[in-house]
C-alpha cells in the first residue's frame, strides 16, 4: 500500500503530563503530510472516554500514534485500535508494556546482561537502601512510568535529599526507582526499522537533560560524536539488541550514557517526540531523510511489518 492511498489519523494529545508536547509534534506532522497532499487528520484525545470511542477514529485506515506516556506508550490506545482492526504505528502491545514500565525494562535487561545502572524500587526511606547505593555520592530518583524526564531528581546522597526526591517522584506515574548516578555523556540512538541512526550526544545547560532542557531552552546542544568504526558498530548493535529484547519494533529511541568506555542503557522511548527540537528528526536528517521521508518511513515500516 502507498502512503498516498492512506487515510491517516494522527492520534495525539492524550491525558498524560506530556499532552502539550504530543500536540506540538502532531501538528508538525499533520502540516507536513497536508503539504504533500496526503489525507491526514488530527485526532485529539482528551480523556479515556474519547480514547475508547469508536467515532473518534471514523474514516481512517491507519493511526499514527503520537500520544506520549500514559495511554499512548503503555499499549492502551493501541489495544483499542486493534479491536477496530485499524493498523497503528510503532511497537506492538508487548513492547509497549515492557518499555513503558522502567522497572520491567531494567528487569529484562539485567536478565539478558544488558548493562544498565544498578537500581532498586519499592523503597521509601534512605535507611532501607542497600549498601551499594548508600555508598554512592549521587543518586537518580525517578518515577517508573513517566516520560520527558518528569519527576526526575539527581541528588547528593543523603537522607534529607532522598526524602524530597521520593516525594517529588510520587507526584507522577508509577513507583519511584532509585538508581546509581552514572556521570558520563548522554547519548541517544534512533531506531527506524533496520536503520540504526548515528548517536546524538546531548549537552544540557540544566543539571541534566530535563523537561526544560528538552523543550524550552535554546542553549541545549546536540552533536554527532565521532566514534571509531568498530566502537560505533558495537554501540549500534547493543542499542538494537536492547530495543529488540523489550519486544519493541518499527521505530523508537534508545537512551544511554557512555562512561569510561562502557555504555549504560537507561530506557527506550516507543513514541519519541516529533517537535522542532526533537531528537528523532535530527537523527533522520543526519541519515539523509527529510522530515516527510521520516514520517513516511515510520508509517510504511508499521504497515509492512
Amino acid at each position: 500500500m502507498k502512503i498516498e492511498n492512506l487515510r491517516i489519523g494522527i492520534v495525539c494529545g492524550g491525558f498524560s503530563n506530556e499532552r502539550e508536547i504530543s500536540l506540538r509534534g502532531a501538528k508538525s506532522i499533520h502540516q507536513e503530510l497536508l503539504s504533500k497532499k496526503i489525507n491526514s487528520k488530527l485526532i485529539d484525545i482528551k480523556d479515556k472516554n474519547e480514547m475508547h470511542n469508536e467515532e473518534m477514529y471514523k474514516g481512517i485506515d491507519f493511526a499514527l500514534v503520537m500520544i506520549h506516556g500514559k495511554g499512548g506508550e503503555d499499549g492502551e490506545v493501541q489495544g483499542f485500535l486493534s479491536s477496530l482492526n485499524i493498523k497503528f504505528s510503532g511497537s506492538d502491545i508487548l513492547g509497549l508494556k515492557n518499555s513503558y514500565d522502567k522497572v520491567l525494562t531494567k528487569q529484562i535487561w539485567s536478565h539478558n546482561q544488558i548493562n544498565t545502572p544498578q537500581y532498586v524500587s519499592e523503597i521509601n526511606n534512605w535507611s532501607e537502601l542497600p549498601d551499594f547505593l548508600k555508598k554512592t555520592s549521587k543518586l537518580v530518583i525517578k518515577p517508573s512510568k513517566e516520560g520527558s524526564s518528569l519527576g526526575v531528581s539527581i541528588i547528593n546522597n543523603n537522607s534529607e535529599n532522598f526524602s524530597k526526591a521520593i516525594k517529588h517522584a510520587k507526584k507522577y506515574e508509577g513507583t519511584p526507582i532509585i538508581e546509581e548516578f552514572i556521570p558520563g555523556r548522554e547519548l541517544t540512538i534512533s531506531v527506524l526499522g533496520d536503520l540504526i541512526c548515528a548517536p546524538i550526544e546531548i549537552e544540557a545547560q540544566e543539571e541534566f537533560y530535563n523537561f526544560e532542557a528538552k523543550y524550552n531552552r535554546t542553549d541545549t546542544s546536540y552533536s554527532f560524536p565521532v566514534f571509531a568504526e568498530e566502537k560505533l558498530d558495537v554501540l549500534k548493535k547493543l542499542s538494537k539488541n536492547a530495543f529488540d529484547l523489550l519486544g519493541c519494533d518499527k521505530w523508537g529511541r534508545v537512551d544511554l550514557i557512555e562512561y569510561e568506555d562502557k555504555f549504560y542503557f537507561i530506557e527506550v522511548n516507543t513514541v519519541p517526540g516529533m517537535t522542532e527540537t526533537s531528537l528523532v528528526p535530527k537523527s533522520a536528517e543526519k541519515e539523509g531523510l527529510s522530515f516527510y521521508e521520516l514520517i513516511k518511513k515510520i508509517i510504511m515500516e508499521s504497515i509492512d511489518n
